[in-house]
């Protein structure tokens, strides 16, 4: 990344971006080993899930 017009600051390497799967699945594994609740609500995933599967469903019938 280049950056132009900010004082100090002239590149950025993003190959080490932290997009937090690590901390996310640390976050998990920890739950589980602890006892605790899930870090995503089983409420929340569900609704992905089925927003997802009406997506895929919605682009399958524009065919």
């Amino acid at each position: 990344l280049k950056g132009y017009g900010w004082p100090g600051f002239r590149k950025m390497n993003l190959w080490r971006q932290d997009k937090g799967q690590n901390a996310c699945a640390k976050a998990f594994l920890d739950a589980i080993r602890n006892g605790d609740p899930s870090p995503i609500p089983s409420n929340e995933l569900f609704e992905v899930a089925r927003v997802t599967i009406e997506a895929a469903e919605q682009l399958r019938a524009q065919r």
